[in-house]
């Protein structure tokens, strides 16, 4: 499938048309000696043959084409044939129907410890790895020290790789792969083992191969990898291939694939007729223009919930409160039916609908941003900001707009909504509706950006000291 043969700026990398692949799983194991034997038997006698296996296609008819010096992106969930795609364009799966066509020579970072033997020193699995991407032995002595200076193992270079960390394996294998004089790279997922340091070093040499013409295939469920990386997209889902095109909107197909799509009136429901938001008391008044578009989708959907129907929801919410308040509806303004995507340096809106189901008094609206990990980034609410108490009747629909200058840095986040109330010693905070972690907020940017949770948006000067001469004087 590679040859020696370097592509001209503007030709075909990689060609896959048709591409399935299809599994056949066995519920018994001795279902496998019958599909060997059965179904010829029946055959020879003039009988319909029986199948003893279930199929599962792990791969439905992809076709893409990746030209010269491209750097794509594939990005899906888990199980979506994303694997199986690049491990097919690589030659180590052989596809069921289709053909993959790569005139250059591929280097491949797959599965971690894929290529490497275990039992072999660092320094050993160097030459093994260089001479399986056809690179010769002479070149690889004179590149030896770069590989061992990027991989950073020190004196671990002479002891056998099944003694190293999942990070030191990474690094070896990487900096093999990518002083190899690859024409393709393709990175599945491995860079995520190891730390931000190395991360940040590695895009820097794919950016470098990539000056010299390097194509990329990069697989990855980093979106803002993704952006940082690649020119385009590739969405897989369900072993078929649901996008094609430019990073931004493939990275919103995915989210909105991931996180549930979105319910509209647009795509055939009508609002609930018992309810009556136009008499509803709405804390902010209805704005005009193009925000009354977002104000009014809110409005429309009356008193039903369609929280858990939006993109960008988490499955996973934890949910707390002793019901007398509900949040049923949320949107980033500008954003109807897409998952919530801010940019980094950026404002944002953030709108909420709540119904109340008894009277309430010392009301308050809150949200908070944490982490994957769960570290809070951001609290507040309408008490502290405002430093304001609202009260609401029975049915009363409310409409809230946090608006908000977004500081994080590119990466996913949970957002916590919810109504709280003070008791009437205006002491002790009981939650009315939280949903904790209820959204998933997606930030994203360029390579600009540094490492860690806010932006501190630093400015910098750099001055010159002109130091004196000697046999200078003071007047």
């Amino acid at each position: 499938m590679s040859s020696e043969q370097m592509t001209a700026p503007g030709e075909m990398a990689i060609a896959v048309e048709g591409l399935s692949k299809r599994y056949e799983i066995y519920a018994e194991p001795q279902d496998r000696l019958k599909q060997m034997v059965l179904p010829r038997l029946r055959r020879l006698v003039g009988a319909e043959p029986a199948l003893y296996f279930r199929e599962f296609w792990a791969l439905r008819d992809v076709s893409f084409k990746v030209m010269r010096g491209e750097a794509v992106g594939i990005i899906g969930r888990n199980g979506s044939g994303k694997s199986t795609l690049l491990q097919m364009i690589c030659g180590i799966l052989t596809p069921t129907t289709g053909t993959v066509t790569s005139p250059g020579r591929v280097a491949a970072l797959l599965e971690l410890g894929a290529g490497f033997n275990p039992e072999f020193t660092g320094r050993e699995n160097v030459f093994l790895s260089g001479l399986v991407y056809g690179i010769p032995e002479d070149v690889l002595k004179a590149r030896y020290q770069d590989i061992v200076d990027f991989a950073e193992i020190g004196e671990h270079i002479d002891q056998p790789v099944k003694t190293y960390s999942s990070g030191m394996y990474v690094r070896l294998a990487f900096a093999v792969a990518s002083f190899s004089d690859p024409e393709i790279l393709v990175v599945d997922e491995a860079l995520s083992v190891g730390d931000v340091y190395f991360q940040r070093k590695c895009f820097r040499r794919i950016d470098e191969l990539r000056e010299t013409g390097c194509t990329l295939l990069f697989v990855t469920h980093s979106t803002d990898t993704l952006l940082q990386l690649c020119d385009r997209g590739i969405v897989l889902d369900q072993g078929r291939m649901v996008f094609d095109g430019p990073t931004r909107p493939a990275v919103a197909e995915y989210l909105r694939r991931v996180f549930g799509a979105r319910v509209s009136h647009d795509d055939g429901e009508s609002p609930d007729p018992s309810a009556k938001p136009h008499d509803a008391a709405l804390i902010h008044a209805a704005p005009d223009g193009h925000e009354a578009d977002d104000y009014r989708y809110l409005v429309d959907g009356g008193s039903r919930e369609l929280f858990a129907t939006r993109s960008g929801y988490n499955r996973a919410e934890v949910r707390l409160g002793d019901g007398s308040a509900t949040v049923l509806d949320f949107l980033i303004k500008g954003q109807r039916g897409d998952s919530p995507i801010v940019h980094a340096r950026e404002g944002f809106s953030l709108m909420l609908k709540y119904s109340f189901n008894r009277a309430a008094e010392r009301v308050i609206f809150g949200l908070q941003v944490r982490t994957r990990e769960g570290l809070i980034v951001y609290s507040a609410n309408t008490f502290t900001v405002e430093n304001q108490l609202y009260s609401f009747a029975s049915g009363e629909l409310v409409i809230s707009e946090f608006n908000l200058v977004n500081s994080l840095l590119p990466g996913q986040y949970f957002v916590t909504v919810g109504i709280s109330q003070f008791d009437t010693e205006g002491v002790e905070i009981g939650a009315c509706d939280r949903r904790v972690d209820a959204i998933i907020l997606t930030v994203i940017g360029d390579r600009r950006h540094t490492n860690g949770l806010a932006d501190m948006q630093m400015e910098c000067s750099v001055n010159r000291v002109a130091l004196a001469k000697a046999g200078d004087g003071v007047a």
